[in-house]
């Protein structure tokens, strides 16, 4: 059975990935087999982009008009992204994405104000020791209150998450709270969810616990990473994302075998980013 070195890096989608499914997270992160884009995933980068180029103009130029602009230019940069070209959109299905974009960045003016944004960074890349590991990630907006305090806020075109699930959506920006925490030596007053589809927005107050209850969080789980590297063995866990992973064709769950996942998966899914 093949083993791997111990990753010495990780992300927050990196430490979701491996909880969601360890055998998709081996071939993904550890096999680097291709992990070809979606329409869903690329409609994402794409509205994080328009969302950057609106807030890195000055506060009094944000309005509709402008955010109109900055989506405009931002379907200029795309048009012959690798992503786009590799699925295949044009012509009339470049148009439908296109609306979707300027309807999903629109949906933000109503959600808050964005003259009153104090961004102090846009896709912020960050990185912090946190136990064994160094954590990695890029904040989608760090910014300043009114009162002077930090708020990580996160944008997200997927759908919010049922009541009562709230709280597991927020692991990913408590992780970013936490890395500003060790690497500015200030702890965000807020993290913020922006689901722009159905304008919710979710928050929480980072919190004494809740900081170290993600530090033991990113700890363990990497020590059960460690474990799974050293043995070899990265079990499945079957979900209702699994209809959405490239992978399913090497998955034991579906007949398939992880062995030949290495030698066929990169023709299979020649092209993917």
């Amino acid at each position: 059975m093949t083993t791997y070195d111990v990753p010495t890096t990780l992300s927050p989608s990196r430490i979701e990935a491996f909880l969601s499914c360890p055998l998709a997270f081996r071939f993904r992160s550890l096999d680097k087999l291709p992990d070809p884009p979606t329409l869903a995933t690329v409609r994402g980068t794409m509205v994080h982009r328009a969302l950057e180029l609106f807030h890195t103009l000055p506060a009094e130029e944000r309005n509709a008009n402008t955010l109109t602009s900055s989506v405009d230019a931002m379907l200029a940069e795309f048009v012959d992204h690798p992503d786009i070209v590799y699925l295949g959109i044009t012509g009339d299905a470049y148009g439908d994405l296109s609306a979707q974009c300027h309807r999903l960045s629109s949906a933000t003016l109503d959600m808050e104000d964005p003259a009153a944004i104090n961004a102090i960074g846009l896709e912020l890349n960050i990185e912090a020791p946190v136990g064994p590991v160094t954590l990695r990630g890029i904040i989608d907006r760090l910014e300043r209150a009114g009162d002077g305090s930090l708020i990580v806020t996160d944008y997200k075109t997927g759908r919010a998450p049922k009541a009562g699930y709230e709280k597991r959506s927020l692991g990913g920006v408590h992780l970013y709270s936490l890395m500003c925490e060790l690497t500015l030596g200030e702890r965000p007053q807020q993290v913020r969810l922006m689901y722009v589809s159905s304008k919710e927005t979710i928050t929480d107050v980072p919190t004494d616990q809740s900081t170290r209850f993600m530090s033991q969080r990113v700890t363990a789980v990497h020590g059960a990473l460690a474990q799974s590297c050293r043995s070899g063995e990265f079990r499945t866990k079957t979900s209702a994302l699994c209809k959405f992973c490239a992978y399913q064709p090497w998955c034991p769950e579906f007949g398939g075998d992880p062995t030949r996942a290495v030698l066929e998966a990169p023709a299979v899914l020649q092209g993917g980013a």
